[in-house]
């Protein structure tokens, strides 16, 4: 494939992620303005996975990465240290899931669950959130555990990265 292409294709595909990602913001966003956190979470979950799912193996794994660092910054919202220490500790778990195993990306997604059961001060519209994370976080911690379990992301070498020149 000449580079050109190759270029647009991942560019494509970044584009397609960050809508997914924006779009899901927005969903959850209304959901909690609707007081409907907890009957939406498992459909946006599946959702997700759906159109994750529909990406090359290798796209998939970028994607959930950014998806968990863009959970991990739930925590950031709060503003403590401890929060934004977790925050970044997700980037890390994302980044250590491309490139050494998908298994990291797995622990955020239920840590995420129990974090959201630990008693805190919620704003009004957001005191769904631990039933409704359960909802979303468990089946998101499923697959990805199952399809690491499968070997379906293999972490990246540098080799992998960008293709070969052919011309």
């Amino acid at each position: 494939m000449p580079p050109w292409k190759y270029t647009l294709k991942q560019t494509a595909i970044t584009v397609y992620v960050i809508f997914i990602i924006i779009l899901l913001g927005y969903a959850v966003g209304y959901a909690a303005m609707g007081k409907v956190l907890v009957k939406t979470a498992f459909p946006l979950s599946l959702a997700v996975i759906l159109a994750f799912r529909l990406l090359n193996p290798k796209a998939e794994s970028v994607a959930w990465a950014g998806l968990t660092a863009w959970l991990g910054m739930t925590y950031a919202h709060t503003g403590g240290m401890v929060e934004i220490a977790v925050f970044f500790l997700y980037v890390a778990l994302g980044a250590l899931g491309i490139f050494r195993s998908s298994w990291f990306l797995v622990f955020p997604w239920f840590a995420h669950i129990a974090w959201d059961f630990l008693p805190r001060s919620l704003p009004e519209m957001y005191h769904e959130l631990p039933m409704a994370c359960a909802l979303y976080d468990g089946p998101i911690g499923l697959y990805l555990a199952w399809f690491s379990w499968k070997r379906r992301w293999l972490p990246f070498h540098p080799a992998q990265v960008a293709p070969q020149s052919t011309a």
